[in-house]
């Protein structure tokens, strides 16, 4: 039988693993909503009476389903996925009905607003330019990686706070957990080329600028634009340590200049100083081919430059 939907594929998989673990688990297909109004499509499979139940997204699958590959060796797929990592997922969640025993791990970062519309409505947020500050709470568990959760107006409600409590406690907990670290794009693109650092902030950064040949070339030869990545240490959502970043006024008062802010991702930004004579336009279209041609859709910050006034310590989009 073929599957004509990627609905009816995900609940056809949830029927032959109920059938196959037998009547102690729990299947259930999912459409989970991401950024900037991404929709990913999940399986996820529980034991009876456990409170966490794994994510195992179908997307790439059912495509491989589309071009040929059999249904049965999805489902072997799907339930070695699971069997592999069950021993791992077992763990006690009671703890996040309880604000205080989370509020030392609640973070935000940055999300377009304008592409999250329907998202905000259902999460407490701060605008923030033409962005959104949101919250999430980040499992402190290593064997989940960067494993987050989004809170949501659900769980304020569960707590008994309100968002001006959450932003506090975040505001704090950014500082603590989250620090950012600035560096110097000649490093960046110098590392890429003895490879020695070739990270997800690193590609995408250097995507900004216009040419890697003619890039290494300035590298190699000590010239070429002054610019700076600036993330968090983890580079994870790091973009949102504009809220809070002393680098940027720093730089400033090294520089002598204002600079301009390129939203190189939700992870990072590039920081450039402000030049009168060159302008600003280019800037946003190079802003606008990254994001087409280099990001994944739920990775895009904005398509907007901002600009940093060394003077007020303001961020503004550049209009």
């Amino acid at each position: 039988m073929n599957y004509t939907t990627i609905t009816e594929f995900g609940d056809k998989i949830c029927i032959s693993v109920m059938e196959t673990m037998g009547n102690d688990y729990e299947a259930v297909y999912k459409e989970v909503s991401k950024n900037n109004g991404v929709c990913l499509h999940a399986i996820m499979i529980s034991r009876k009476g456990s409170n966490v139940a794994p994510s195992i997204y179908i997307d790439e699958l059912y495509e491989d389903y589309i071009h040929g590959r059999t249904f049965d060796d999805i489902i072997n797929d799907i339930l070695d996925v699971y069997k592999n990592n069950a021993k791992e997922i077992d763990m006690d969640m009671s703890f996040f009905t309880r604000y205080d025993g989370v509020k030392d791990r609640i973070l935000y970062k940055l999300i377009n607003w304008e592409s999250n519309i329907k998202l905000l409505k259902e999460i407490p947020y701060i605008k923030w330019n033409d962005l959104a500050i949101v919250f999430y709470y980040s499992l402190a568990d290593m064997r989940f990686g960067n494993a987050t959760i989004l809170i949501r107006n659900s769980h304020l409600t569960m707590w008994g706070i309100d968002s001006d409590i959450l932003y506090k406690d975040a505001k704090e907990n950014m500082l603590r957990l989250q620090p950012e670290d600035i560096i110097s794009i000649g490093q960046v693109i110098q590392d890429i080329v003895l490879h020695c650092n070739n990270s997800h902030v690193d590609v995408t950064a250097v995507g900004l600028l216009q040419g890697e040949d003619a890039m290494r070339k300035a590298c190699e030869q000590g010239s070429g634009p002054v610019m700076y990545v600036l993330s968090s240490k983890d580079k994870y959502f790091g973009a949102a340590v504009l809220l809070y970043s002393q680098s940027l006024k720093m730089l400033s008062e090294k520089l002598n200049r204002n600079l301009i802010i390129l939203p190189s991702s939700v992870h990072e930004v590039l920081l450039v100083p402000d030049d009168p004579a060159t302008g600003t336009a280019h800037y946003k279209d190079m802003v606008k081919d990254v994001n087409d041609t280099q990001l994944e859709p739920e990775e895009i910050l904005s398509y907007n430059v901002y600009y940093y006034n060394r003077f007020s310590g303001q961020i503004n989009i550049i209009q």
